[in-house]
């Protein structure tokens, strides 16, 4: 009886994974809020961000636009543990390659977050997502609502949590006073024959390369 159990389990795995989306483009909004009246310059400062992440064969790439400030791109691949980070913006434009054991490493010092899976759902997009709420350290929640129709590798990448089962096609963070909506507006379930050039390690001409640590020298 338990070797059927646990075939039946393997079999709804397999089916699962075989459904799943493993090749696209999502694209995000994101709508920036405040109840600090001292904080409407950084959230006018914030208007026009935007989320694209693309996904293919375990690489991943996000593209987090931060208004007017700054916009960074995450290119990972976890077959190569290799990570690169490109920052372009009021600090000029760098260059960061790294691993994504050290990036995992800079985040362990970080208080563990409370997950808090519901068995509410709603669709978007024509998905089916779940929520979630996340409590961080300092007794900040958000809310996630989380598809696992996605194949998205997540090793890596800030913008996508991984501490919830699947991927998130809307979540809400809090932070000091300032609510960030990120909701998405689409979903390509190809790529184009370019695609690959998402994915290339190499620092693009005109980045100069710093370490992690010389960038944070600078943004202080």
């Amino acid at each position: 009886m338990t070797k059927i159990s646990t075939l039946f389990t393997l079999l709804l795995v397999a089916i699962s994974s075989f459904g799943q989306l493993k090749e696209g483009h999502i694209s995000f909004k994101i709508d920036v809020t405040a109840d600090k009246p001292e904080m409407q310059m950084q959230v006018g400062m914030m208007q026009g961000s935007s989320l694209d992440i693309y996904f293919k064969e375990k690489v991943t790439r996000s593209e987090f636009t931060m208004g007017t400030m700054m916009k960074m791109v995450t290119i990972t691949n976890p077959e190569k543990d290799a990570m690169l980070l490109l920052m372009s913006g009021m600090l000029g434009t760098k260059a960061i390659k790294s691993t994504i054991t050290d990036a995992k490493k800079q985040t362990e010092s970080t208080p563990d977050v409370n997950v808090k899976l519901e068995e509410e759902t709603k669709e978007i997009l024509g998905y089916k997502c779940k929520k979630a709420i996340v409590t961080d350290g300092e007794g900040n929640e958000s809310i996630y609502w989380y598809t696992t129709e996605l194949n998205v590798d997540k090793n890596g990448q800030n913008m996508l949590n991984d501490k919830i089962p699947g991927v998130a096609l809307e979540y809400e963070i809090n932070q000091q006073g300032m609510k960030m909506l990120m909701t998405a507006t689409s979903i390509d379930k190809k790529l184009d024959k370019k695609s690959k050039d998402l994915f290339e390690m190499t620092i693009p001409e005109g980045y100069t390369e710093v370490s992690a640590e010389d960038l944070q020298k600078m943004g202080k």
